[in-house]
Parts: structure tokens; C-alpha cells; sequence
């Protein structure tokens, strides 16, 4: 797995380079999921009774406190985070419009590790603005214990405006269980607007047509030098690949070099706008400029990544730093994970 693979996966994977090593020692495997989950018994564990304690940028999280909205709580260990049992859910979480009233909060499970807390809590800023939900680091183990749902596997819970469990799932989601999911939200699938005329390159409205468009504008010029997790690219450590890796430009290449060998040229075609140095493309075409371009999905003289759907819809559209969680989004317009590759780095 690449240097930009093991980046992509998140936060929690972070956290767990510090940790994973005694929770192999620690903990069993994952446990098994039940037909029907257990009944929780609020006189011995009342959900309205949990507190997080929050740290300098997140207050704590009271449940109580979440009475009259829809609250849902996506809850990973490092188990689940590995399998990558959250990743259908947690993309969709993402794509749905939900009502005002929803609010959501991931929390990490490491119950027996507040030893470490301060190490986590360094990690947890490196990555905190990658991420879409604030997140939380459960060191008690409430969450699980309190909603009676299997370690080892994904957890989900939504209480009701009234404080009281809506519902509750483990381990992947499959399609009816998005569709109870969004249904307990109140949730539903964007609808995006047709794209503006533009030209990048050979690349227009017309040509794109029945296929998926990806173009990714520079607001600098970019090298090879510059990229972690390539072969010929930045050698620092991962610290400071790590803050190479959040400028827009090189974050918009390293991703697309990562998707190179990936896509299929039936399906997706795509253009990076800008200057680049020592780095070939074999399904991504190179364009000097495109003012035009830019003008028309209004992203000025900053970087950007627009992609273009089958039907010639506005799919994505985000300008300066596309986000870890952001990215989950297009590899699924794509149908190509970004954050693996078919072959290794040397």
C-alpha cells in the first residue's frame, strides 16, 4: 500500500500506528454480529447519561444536550477501520442532503488506551480538518458498551429528537440498509445542476459525453519533487509529507497520478490545467490554460477539481483544498478508489 493509500484512509488508521500494536496484544477479534442486536437496558446504561470529554478545539459531547435534532454517530474501532466496513455508509453520509435538524459525530473506540491520549490527541490535529464530522476519541468505551453493539465491527445510532434510539446497525452497510439509513434521516440523493458550456483542451461539453469528466486546475506549477508516496517523489518524513501533501495543487496530482493506471479511457477522460515537471500521464491529458474553463465553473485563478457526470451534471465542484473526505465522494462518481493503487512504489 502507497504512502498517499495508508493517507487516504484517515484519521483513525493515524491514530491507530500508535496504539495498534498492544490493541493486537489486548483485544480478541472481532466479535460477531447477532441477528438482532440486544435491547438496551437504560436503567443500567442511559445514553442520555454519556459525556465525551472534548480537548482544546472540540467542546465535550453531551447527548443530552442533543434533544429536538436528529443526531446520528458513525463509531469505528480498529477492526472495523481496517475491514473498511464504514466506507459505503460513510460516503453516502456525505452524498445525502439531510434535513437541518440532522447533526453527526464520528467517535473512535479506544477503550483501555487514555494512556496514549495526549500522542492521539497530536495525530487527531494533524488530520481534523480532513475530516467531515468532528470526531471524538471514546477512551471509556461507552459508545459501544452503552448501544450493546459488537466490537470489531462498525457501529450506527441515531437518536430521535426526543433522546431516544431511532435506530441502530453493525457492521457494513448494505442497500437496504442506505435506504433505512437515509429513510431514519431523512435524507436524500443530490440533485445536480447541468454543467456550463466549457472547453479544456479537447475536452467539451460534446466530447464528454456518456462519460465521466475530471479537471483538476493548478494554481502552481508542480514536480515530481514535490509529491510524497511516488517513486522520484518527496522524501521527507511522514510529517512533512504530510503538510506537502495539503497544498491544493500537489494534493490534486499526487491523487490523479495515484488514479492513472486505473481508469478506463472508455469511461473517464480528464485534464490537468497547469505546469508540470518530470511527470508523464498516461489517461490524464496536460492543458497550459483554460480561462474560459475556469470563468465558467467559477473558480477564478485558484486550484479546483471539477468532475462532470455520465448525464453532463455538475457532480463536484470545489475549489483550494479538496479534503480526504471530499475525495471519497469523487472516487465514487468515478468508481475508482483513490487511494489505492494496482501495483506498489518501489
Amino acid at each position: 500500500m502507497s504512502w498517499l493509500a495508508r493517507v487516504l484512509i484517515g484519521v483513525v488508521v493515524v491514530l491507530l500506528l500508535v496504539i495498534g500494536a498492544l490493541a493486537w496484544l489486548f483485544r480478541s477479534q472481532a466479535e460477531a454480529i447477532p441477528d438482532e442486536l440486544p435491547a438496551i437496558d437504560t436503567s443500567v446504561a442511559d445514553p442520555q447519561k454519556i459525556v465525551i470529554p472534548g480537548d482544546e478545539v472540540l467542546p465535550e459531547l453531551r447527548l443530552a444536550d442533543l434533544k429536538g435534532k436528529r443526531a446520528y454517530f458513525l463509531l469505528e474501532d480498529r477492526e472495523s477501520m481496517q475491514a473498511g466496513e464504514s466506507k459505503e455508509l460513510s460516503r453516502s453520509l456525505a452524498r445525502w442532503q439531510l434535513p437541518e435538524d440532522v447533526v453527526g459525530y464520528s467517535v473512535g473506540d479506544a477503550k483501555g488506551f487514555g494512556l496514549f491520549r495526549n500522542k492521539i490527541s497530536e495525530f487527531m490535529g494533524m488530520m481534523r480538518d480532513e475530516m467531515r464530522l468532528p470526531l471524538y476519541i471514546d477512551f471509556e468505551g461507552v459508545f459501544f458498551d452503552t448501544f450493546k453493539l459488537p466490537r470489531g465491527h462498525t457501529g450506527f445510532v441515531v437518536l430521535g429528537p426526543d433522546g431516544a434510539v431511532a435506530h441502530r446497525h453493525s457492521g457494513p452497510a448494505d442497500t437496504a440498509d442506505l435506504d433505512k439509513i437515509r429513510e431514519v434521516l431523512g435524507g436524500r440523493e443530490p440533485e445536480h445542476p447541468p454543467a456550463p458550456d466549457f472547453a479544456v483542451g479537447e475536452l467539451t461539453n460534446e466530447t464528454c459525453k456518456g462519460k465521466v469528466c475530471v479537471f483538476a486546475f493548478l494554481d502552481k506549477p508542480v514536480a515530481r519533487g514535490d509529491i510524497p508516496g511516488i517513486e522520484g517523489g518527496f522524501e521527507g518524513d511522514r510529517e512533512e509529507g504530510f503538510k506537502r501533501f495539503a497544498e491544493p495543487s500537489i494534493r490534486l496530482v499526487g491523487v490523479l497520478h495515484g488514479a492513472d493506471e486505473k481508469i478506463d479511457e472508455d469511461k473517464i477522460a480528464g485534464a490537468i490545467v497547469g505546469e508540470l515537471k518530470d511527470l508523464e500521464f498516461r489517461r490524464w491529458k496536460r492543458v497550459d490554460a483554460a480561462p474560459e474553463a475556469r470563468a465558467a465553473f467559477g473558480l477564478g485563478d485558484g486550484a479546483g477539481l471539477v468532475v462532470i457526470d455520465r448525464e453532463g451534471r455538475m457532480a463536484f465542484n470545489v475549489g483550494g483544498l479538496v479534503r480526504f473526505w471530499q475525495l471519497g465522494l469523487v472516487a465514487d462518481i468515478l468508481g475508482v478508489d483513490l487511494g489505492e493503487r494496482d501495483h506498489q512504489e518501489p
